[in-house]
């Protein structure tokens, strides 16, 4: 069985063209980076960490290609147009310090913040890989599980692709606007 980033990588691949724009929200150790460039070698993946190393890591993993923009910063404030996808794998870096995660708050704007963006954004599809085994992952899961379960469903297709056996393990959520019927 895949395990969920697999999974998000597998969703991503179906949805992704050559030439799209698309954003690493949580670069870490730059796996994620890695495989969106590969996704978009005539495209543009920009990658955003609040941790320095996290940023130096993917430079490092990423260093032949030259389609990354690298943002040292929030992925609170995402503004982009003409954006295709934005991966979120929350948590903390890997092999890193574990005290340093994202945080329930800051991912809640952020995610707003982007929905606010899907009139600019009509094809950008939202991917959260969440992680609810540690205590800030936790309340993490609670919060953006509460939200958008509660997003207009008239409007947005929100899915849950979750472990049935497994308590505490990582899942993903992607949020994305109904396409308009055509007839």
């Amino acid at each position: 069985m895949l395990k969920t980033t697999e999974f998000a990588h597998l969703l991503i691949k179906e949805n992704i063209n050559s030439n799209d724009i698309v954003i690493d929200a949580t670069c870490g150790n730059g796996f994620d980076t890695l495989f969106l460039a590969n996704l978009v070698p005539d495209g543009k993946v920009i990658a955003y960490d609040i941790q320095e190393a996290a940023i130096n890591n993917t430079k490092e993993l990423t260093k032949d290609f030259n389609n990354i923009e690298y943002i040292l910063g929030s992925h609170e404030f995402i503004n982009i147009n003409n954006c295709k996808c934005v991966l979120f794998n929350l948590g903390y870096l890997p092999k890193g310090d574990k005290t340093i995660t994202t945080k329930s708050n800051t991912t809640l704007n952020a995610i707003k913040n982007l929905i606010n963006q899907f009139d600019k954004n009509p094809n950008m599809i939202i991917y959260l890989i969440i992680y609810p085994g540690h205590l800030e992952g936790s309340e993490e899961s609670i919060i953006l599980k509460e939200f958008t379960s509660n997003l207009d469903s008239k409007r947005y297709m929100v899915t849950l692709i979750e472990p049935f056996n497994q308590n505490n393990a990582p899942y993903l959520i992607t949020i994305n606007l109904k396409q308009k019927k055509t007839h």
